[in-house]
């Protein structure tokens, strides 16, 4: 059955014959359809094809859904990478050397600076001033 907002009432009202749909279909489930898997960097993202992008320097790896090759690295980086990927039970913020830990220090010192300065000011607005 088909309902309505009734113009006079306001209310809801059953719809009447006339009112109801010309074609009132019954309801068909809803199809099951499988996601489409994920394709990452595949042949049908990039019109080149990487053998194709620089012939004589060897195959290029693209930058995904582009016929750019991404950029070379340099050696300062790569051994960065290597640092920082080293499993040597050292957190990540830490893996710089000295400076990272004075930066984190820091970083710490002002925090904590932070909520005593948060506690004092709920304090002074919670705790009324003496006469």
């Amino acid at each position: 059955m088909y309902h309505q907002l009734s113009k006079v009432t306001g209310r809801l009202v059953a719809a009447t014959n006339l009112q109801s749909p010309l074609f009132p279909v019954a309801p068909i489930a809803l199809q099951r359809v499988d996601p489409p898997a994920i394709q990452y960097n595949t042949v049908h993202m990039s019109t080149v094809t990487e053998a194709s992008a620089c012939p004589a320097s060897g195959p290029k790896r693209l930058i995904p859904g582009t016929n750019t090759p991404y950029a070379p690295v340099s050696e300062k980086i790569k051994k960065r990478q290597e640092l920082f990927q080293k499993e040597n039970d050292v957190p990540v913020f830490l893996k710089g050397g000295p400076f990272d830990a004075i930066l984190y220090r820091l970083t710490m010192l002002l925090c904590v600076v932070g909520l005593i300065g948060i506690g004092h000011t709920v304090y002074i607005h919670a705790v009324p001033k003496k006469q």
